[in-house]
């Protein structure tokens, strides 16, 4: 095995969950990231390895704590901590992390992230109040995203909820491939029941029970429709007590710490986009260039088309970013799409779901040694986009941390949004919101003749029933600026 002594390497790869009934019993989720760290540690076969880290970084949680490094990796009092926002691509701290170690700015990185949000809802059910922890200090640095993720107009008809967004992006897709309503619910079904598969054989899989293929399909009151045509089981669940921890150095630490070469996963390379378009001003709704831009880095880089790599993880946290990703990254749908189960059934905690994938895809490269892994992740309503490529094989070139948003931006073509349209307009996409289950709004995405993109809303129930039964796509429809009538 040659190696680059600088050559940045997963030595340790761990998680933790917990699922107590009583909060009481459940570790707050900085002490549930620590477990985590203390796992990667043990996967690594030293905790020497946690006292001798100088650098610590956290994609942001739902939790309270202004500095969560403080008592999730307390033992080294100079550890530098590095803090995400929401907003932030997971992508760019194991980008950053590895970059680090490759250039020497730091020799033993850790990377961990988590959530109890399954202990805040035990809580709120159960009445038995938990405390978490204070902390004193401040991250040395902490990382914001560049712009809103949001226009007004969004948040003012009815699209700051995610399911909706993706539930649109979702149907616009189906148009353009040509499928009807009821070829689409079949293919959701089919492709989440897929992921609930791999997650009954996961262990660290938040819901291990295969779904019942009609229960997607069929909608009843246990999977109630959350926005048409996902219902609850096709959303990410967050409420998930769930933490990852990654311990990242490089080749030639490893070696002086003695760590067996069986453990070590390289990296090759890490790219994101960072190119925030919002949902509505993208002139084709069903695409995400952004995607295809990342994947045409990484096969420069590497070699490998994301096709050809053995396993992948692509990021799940509704059908519409899955089925995006196939179409432009060239994924068969034959192909084994996740190593976790996805974030429906393998758990979807806030902002770190990505360092799960990580952990479960540096399990089953060890297991398959000459094989090659892709993890790819989401921020936003696909908005933003980043890709990792591992191996326990060493690279043929130095890893690479790539910012490809600018050739993201070349790639994306936009349109704007007239929010005082009056008119008729053609639909390009919609979706109807519901509550448990009942019809409380729907959404309209349209283009009038003259090609204004308009933003539309209703709650007249006869409109929403026909939505939810008549294929409402290149319907003209009545808009006058945020209403839609027939």
């Amino acid at each position: 095995m040659i190696y680059e002594p600088n050559a940045p390497v997963i030595v340790g790869a761990g998680v933790a969950q917990q699922r107590f009934d009583d909060p009481s019993h459940a570790l707050e989720a900085s002490l549930l990231m620590r477990a985590a760290l203390e796992n990667a540690a043990d996967d690594a076969g030293t905790r020497a390895l946690l006292d001798a880290a100088d650098t610590l970084l956290i994609p942001q949680g739902t939790w309270p704590y202004r500095n969560p490094g403080e008592i999730a990796a307390p033992w080294n009092p100079a550890l530098r901590t590095i803090v995400a926002a929401i907003g932030v691509l997971q992508q760019t701290l194991l980008g950053r992390a590895c970059a680090m170690v490759a250039d020497s700015s730091a020799d033993i990185v850790l990377v961990c992230g988590g959530e109890t949000k399954f202990r805040a809802l035990r809580s709120l059910i159960t009445g038995i109040a938990v405390v978490d922890t204070a902390t004193a200090g401040v991250p040395d640095e902490r990382l914001e995203p560049a712009h809103e993720i949001l226009t007004a107009e969004e948040i003012a008809r009815g699209l700051q909820v995610p399911a909706r967004q993706y539930a649109m992006i979702d149907t616009a897709l189906r148009h353009a491939q040509g499928l009807t309503a009821e070829q689409h619910v079949e293919l959701l079904a089919d492709l989440w029941l897929g992921f609930s598969r791999v997650a009954a054989a996961n262990p660290d899989a938040w819901t291990r029970n295969v779904v019942d293929h009609d229960t997607l399909i069929n909608a009843p009151a246990s999977n109630p429709m959350i926005a048409w045509p996902y219902t609850k089981l096709h959303c990410s669940q967050w409420n998930v007590d769930q933490a990852a921890g990654l311990i990242i150095c490089s080749a030639s630490t490893a070696e002086r710490f003695g760590i067996a070469r069986d453990r070590w996963v390289f990296a090759h390379a890490g790219v994101e986009s960072n190119l925030m378009v919002p949902f509505t001003r993208r002139a084709d709704l069903h695409r995400s260039p952004a995607v295809a831009v990342v994947g045409d880095a990484v096969r420069d880089h590497c070699g490998v088309a994301a096709a050809d790599f053995e396993h992948l993880d692509i990021y799940s946290c509704f059908p519409a970013a899955v089925r995006v990703q196939m179409a432009e990254l060239a994924l068969g749908a034959d192909r084994q799409l996740t190593v976790t189960g996805g974030m429906t059934f393998g758990g979807g905690p806030l902002n770190n779901y990505t360092l799960q994938a990580v952990a479960a895809m540096t399990r089953a490269l060890r297991a398959d040694p000459t094989s090659r892994g892709l993890v790819t992740n989401v921020s936003g309503m696909l908005t933003k986009f980043g890709a990792s490529a591992w191996s326990c094989t060493p690279p043929t070139r130095p890893f690479a941390a790539l910012d490809v948003s600018s050739d993201a931006a070349k790639a994306t073509p936009v349109t704007t949004v007239d929010p005082d349209y009056a008119g008729t307009a053609a639909t390009v996409t919609y979706t109807v919101a519901c509550d448990k289950g009942t019809p409380v709004q729907g959404i309209v995405i349209g283009t009038s003749p003259d090609g204004r993109r308009c933003l539309a809303s209703t709650t007249d129930l006869r409109l929403m029933n026909d939505m939810l039964t008549n294929d409402w796509c290149d319907r003209t429809v009545n808009v006058d600026g945020s209403s839609l009538r027939a």
